[in-house]
């Protein structure tokens, strides 16, 4: 990789701003002032701008316990879940799907479109397991109905589903789609209110219990592999 882009992907600073970092002597290569842009560095380099290491890795994941109140956006606002992370990361990270406002839990965030894709795309029917608490209680009539598909309020029939009932107001559900708010609007179409949503799984990758509301940790290679397996 060129020292400029490897510069340039590691801060997210533009390539020329990069280029001129590079041009000013502001950039080590294992110790020693590199000039040129072009200067191929390699992944086992220890490459510094300013006397800080870069990380040289191609890729991002990393798994964040979303906290209620802040939004899936890859804009840097006060209440974006990036600002949950180091400035070095938020011009490389974008969230993979996306958790309402007030929906908490297992949210991951990656730089790798391949991952988001493979994780998204509704072919891949990658599963989701929310654990829901309720207003009211739920019947064993109405579980039934909402795992055989149930009509939403605009005329969107959902896809069969696996409801797991905990006590009277609360539930595991898993899905293999991903509507618009479809959680809370499948429990309205029962005339329920769901009062807290909380992601705990995607695919096979379950929540770290040890981490607390507005945590995270990076995924490991495992982690990723079962998530994304390589032909």
């Amino acid at each position: 990789m060129r020292l400029d882009a490897a510069l340039a992907m590691a801060t997210g600073m533009g390539r020329k701003e990069s280029r001129l970092a590079v041009n000013k002597g502001q950039v080590c290569v294992d110790g020693t002032v590199v000039r040129k842009a072009d200067y191929a560095v390699k992944s086992t380099d220890t490459v510094t701008y300013r006397g800080a290491v870069l990380d040289l890795r191609e890729h991002l994941y990393f798994m964040l316990c979303k906290p209620e109140g802040t939004v899936s956006t890859t804009e840097d606002t006060e209440e974006s879940v990036l600002r949950l992370f180091p400035e070095k990361y938020r011009k490389r990270l974008f969230c993979v799907g996306r958790l309402d406002k007030d929906t908490t839990g297992l949210l991951l965030l990656t730089d790798d479109g391949e991952f988001d894709h493979r994780l998204m795309s509704p072919k891949h029917h990658a599963e989701k397991e929310y654990l829901v608490s309720l207003a009211r209680k739920i019947s064993s009539e109405e579980i039934a109905r909402l795992e055989g598909g149930i009509t939403l309020e605009n005329g969107e029939k959902t896809q069969p589903c696996h409801i797991e009932k905990q006590t009277d107001t609360v539930c595991k559900i898993v899905l293999c789609e991903g509507k618009y708010h479809q959680v809370k609007r499948m429990f309205a179409a029962v005339s329920n209110r769901v009062t807290a949503l909380r992601r705990i799984r995607i695919g096979s990758l379950p929540l770290d219990p040890t981490l607390a509301d507005g945590q995270w940790r990076e995924l490991t290679e495992e982690e990723v592999s079962l998530l994304f397996p390589k032909k």
